[in-house]
């Protein structure tokens, strides 16, 4: 479960995502619809860790994705509209240092494994 409470985050003047409140229950699937500037990307980024928040609370299945990173973002995956792709390495290979990077060995790591 995916449990977003009073999130807000302000770029100096500028308020990206005011109170947002999301509750998204196991097996459920959301997306977010919205303009360019509406504040998606930079909620994505705080579900994910990856940008603090100014305000508010984010939990993955009960971990606090600020005082738990670890636990929280073993459960999560994320990939951004302009993803961070190595274009030397095979789709297989991508997957693969994914997984590793995520804690996967052997048969979970990646395509060619299983």
């Amino acid at each position: 479960m995916i449990e977003i409470s009073h999130l807000t985050k302000h770029y100096g003047e500028h308020t990206a995502v005011s109170d947002l409140n999301i509750q998204v229950g196991n097996g459920q699937i959301y997306g977010f619809l919205g303009p360019n500037g509406a504040g998606k990307s930079t909620t994505m980024n705080i579900m994910t860790g990856c940008l603090s928040a100014t305000e508010g609370s984010v939990r993955i299945d009960g971990y606090d994705i600020f005082e738990q990173p670890d636990k929280a973002k073993k459960l999560i995956g994320y990939l951004p509209e302009q993803p961070p792709l190595y274009m030397n390495e095979t789709p297989e290979e991508y997957l693969r240092f994914v997984g590793e990077a995520k804690g996967l060995r052997g048969g979970g790591a990646g395509a060619a494994d299983q």
